[in-house]
């Protein structure tokens, strides 16, 4: 059993709480056993009522990732599979949300278990530590 999985969300201002979490909850339902999960976001997100509801309704915390960081860390997610999005670009001026949240929120050694999924102006993607995972 995983001991956590890191959960990254990108949505947009128009995302309702319904979507974000039908869409986080489906991933996780597909996901290996696991003791807990958090919800990894943008600083400018995580605020967002329709994502804390959607957390509530999930019963994981938000989490609020600073944004010069995650910037400086752009190619070190994309080196580690995260996609780069030209609508995430345009949109964020990051290359990649929701995988490179989940790998940031995930640590270190964290490795996506789940490539991003979009639907209904939301993306999600899983991550997870490597060391407990059967690689």
């Amino acid at each position: 059993m995983l001991s956590a999985i890191a959960i990254g969300i990108g949505a947009a201002t128009s995302a309702r709480a319904e979507d974000i979490f039908a869409l986080a909850r489906a991933m996780l339902e597909q996901a290996p056993p696991h003791a807990g999960a958090k919800i990894f976001t943008l600083a400018r997100k995580a605020e967002t009522p329709a994502l804390r509801e959607a957390a509530a309704r999930l019963g994981v915390d938000v989490v609020s990732l600073d944004e010069v960081e995650f910037s400086a860390r752009q190619k070190e997610f994309l080196a580690r599979g995260a996609t780069a999005s030209a609508l995430a670009q345009a949109k964020t001026g990051f290359a990649s949300v929701a995988e490179a949240a989940a790998l940031m929120g995930g640590g270190p050694k964290a490795v996506l278990i789940a490539p991003r999924r979009a639907q209904n102006n939301v993306t999600c993607a899983l991550a997870a530590p490597a060391d407990e995972l059967n690689l």
